[in-house]
């Protein structure tokens, strides 16, 4: 699901409340993520490869520059649309949460609190955001059951993945289990190899750096893990879509 790191660095651009009977659109070149809340929908999300469907309750992500057709019946839901610095969607995702009310709850603050238009509201809805996204982040992390038994080694992983010394072998042997018998398990948990996962937040992190502005490229490569800078551009560019160097010159220099 989205969003599988534990910080973001994102810009709110708007909240809306959309009420719609049937309708049909097609939405491209949307340069934005939006992240959504169904209050009462039957709606079709079909991008061409999968078609979802979206019902009362449901949470949505449409990650920047996703083409899909929407059918709706009806939908009337509130969307936020925002756009997220250090993450980069590899599509549309969506889910039931196991508590809806209180999705709703969130949501509908962060819609009065927009409403409102109070010098600070920016500063207001990013945290209730924030809360919303916490509770994305923590009811999609995998199930504890399949942590059990490699909990040491992620354990390991989070604490010394940035670290240019750190390798798999080394956090497969915390958990007293061969290398191939790790990566099973981790990928059973998480959905990706553990390889994946430690490039995924090396580069995430990278990109926040980059954004704070702190240091040079160089230096922020060498902080990420990274002890050759053109492995950690191309890894940057396959994960981000763009540069080092031109993510830093279009959200630093033109901020």
């Amino acid at each position: 699901m989205l969003f599988q790191q534990d910080a973001l660095a994102f810009q709110l651009f708007d909240v809306l409340h959309l009420q719609q009977g049937y309708s049909k659109t097609r939405n491209t070149n949307r340069h934005y993520d939006a992240l959504s809340f169904r209050l009462r929908s039957d709606t079709v999300i079909d991008d061409g490869k999968t078609v979802s469907h979206l019902k009362d309750g449901s949470i949505a992500y449409f990650p920047s520059n996703f083409e899909y057709t929407r059918i709706a019946n009806h939908d009337d839901l509130i969307v936020v649309h925002f756009k997220c610095f250090n993450f980069t969607g590899s599509g549309f995702s969506h889910f039931p949460p196991k508590d809806p009310p209180s999705y709703e709850v969130l949501f509908q603050q962060l819609l009065d609190v927009w409403n409102q238009n109070e010098l600070d509201r920016h500063y207001q809805c990013s945290a209730i955001f924030c809360q919303i996204l916490s509770k994305i982040y923590k009811e999609n992390l995998p199930e504890r059951i399949l942590q059990t038994k490699i909990e040491p080694s992620i354990r390991y992983i989070r604490q010394n993945m940035l670290n240019q010394d750190f390798s798999l072998t080394k956090a497969s042997k915390r958990s007293y289990i061969s290398d191939v018998y790790f990566r099973k398990l981790f990928k059973e948990a998480y959905g990706i190899s553990p390889k994946q996962y430690v490039i995924q937040h090396r580069i995430q992190h990278a990109a926040s750096l980059i954004l704070s502005g702190c240091c040079p490229l160089q230096e922020v490569a060498q902080r990420c893990g990274y002890s050759d800078y053109k492995h950690f551009t191309t890894e940057f560019k396959r994960i981000m879509g763009i540069s080092p160097s031109h993510y830093e010159y279009n959200h630093i220099s033109l901020l």
